[in-house]
């Protein structure tokens, strides 16, 4: 697939690689892996875009720490772009800013989803659901090509890689152990040291109390309603803190955020895809995706109250998974 990504790369000038609404290392690390390998072997320079923010202070730390070059979507004149790349999502995901007109030329992704791509002769996809991160597919690409990545380059697709695919609730497959492999003699421990440990704000225990205390347990469902967060990654965190509860088997966390209803969800089960869960808990009303174990989504509240959004989620959250509605929750 990159040998025809850099064949069709030919006589174009600006090139546009896009990450899904409010970045994670996975996202941000590929899109910076494939801007290094697109100059490597195409001398061609291209820009990395997101929408939202760069929230989670490891996140932060990651861009910090191995120069991760990225400029806002909003306000970007997107009709300047003959090439345009998406990266760990896909533009039917709802989570990633493609004003209305233009079009998507090459997608690089991991995630499950049920809609298909549009069908183009042009379009150059490559989406691998058994795949943990995106980065292993980019990582693929280097070892393909015969190419050593730079130091930075390695450190932050081992640590997309490791955060997407290693721990409680998340996917691995022998391709993503054996691009960490491939990686590590070329990445800086220093540096992922300080990525793996910044220091915390106050707020980021005050959300983990908030979590601890909202967090009921139905049957073992673990459902927790954070209400307004600062950021997205705070959910997302309180998701891979939670999941590591003995017998709590499925997780579920939602908060509220610029009037919009976001969760995560986690499993420690791969008998229950929680990605295919997600996706159709929120049939009709938002988005959702992910893999077996871990997934997201998020739901607009702008016709109806946060509250009546997280009333609907519950509600299709617990037909899924097999928990009928009158069971007992009890606090943790």
């Amino acid at each position: 697939m990159i040998v025809d990504l850099l064949h069709n790369l030919s006589g174009k000038k600006r090139i546009l690689i896009l990450t899904h609404n409010n970045p994670d290392p996975d996202a941000m690390s590929a899109a910076f892996a494939l801007k290094h390998l697109i100059y490597k072997m195409a001398r061609k320079k291209s820009i990395i875009s997101y929408m939202g923010i760069v929230g989670r202070l490891e996140n932060r730390e990651l861009v910090k720490q191995c120069k991760i070059d990225m400029k806002q979507s909003f306000g970007l004149n997107f009709s300047r772009y003959d090439y345009i790349i998406v990266v760990d999502t896909q533009p039917q995901a709802g989570n990633v800013f493609i004003p209305e007109g233009i079009q998507v030329n090459a997608v690089i992704d991991h995630h499950i989803t049920k809609r298909k791509l549009i069908k183009r002769k042009d379009l150059i996809a490559d989406i691998r659901p058994k795949y943990g991160s995106t980065c292993t597919i980019i990582a693929e690409y280097y070892k393909e090509l015969g190419i050593v990545p730079e130091m930075d380059v390695a450190t932050a697709m081992s640590i997309g890689i490791t955060t997407d695919s290693i721990g409680a609730g998340r996917d691995s497959s022998p391709s993503d152990q054996q691009m960490l492999g491939f990686l590590f003699p070329h990445i800086s421990i220093n540096k992922l040291v300080r990525v793996q440990n910044p220091p915390l704000p106050r707020y980021h225990f005050k959300t983990l109390r908030k979590a601890i205390e909202s967090a009921v347990i139905i049957d073992d469902l673990l459902f927790c309603d954070l209400g307004e967060v600062r950021n997205s990654d705070l959910i997302a965190e309180s998701a891979d803190y939670m999941i590591r509860m003995r017998d709590v088997k499925c997780l579920f966390v939602v908060g509220k955020l610029d009037n919009v209803a976001l969760f995560s969800m986690r499993t420690k089960s791969a008998k229950r895809s929680v990605g295919n869960i997600a996706m159709n808990i929120v049939k009709n009303i938002g988005y959702g995706g992910g893999h077996t174990k871990f997934a997201g989504g998020q739901v607009p509240v702008v016709n109806r109250s946060y509250q009546e959004a997280v009333s609907i989620l519950k509600t299709r959250l617990l037909k899924a998974i097999g928990i009928a509605p009158n069971t007992e929750e009890k606090p943790i």
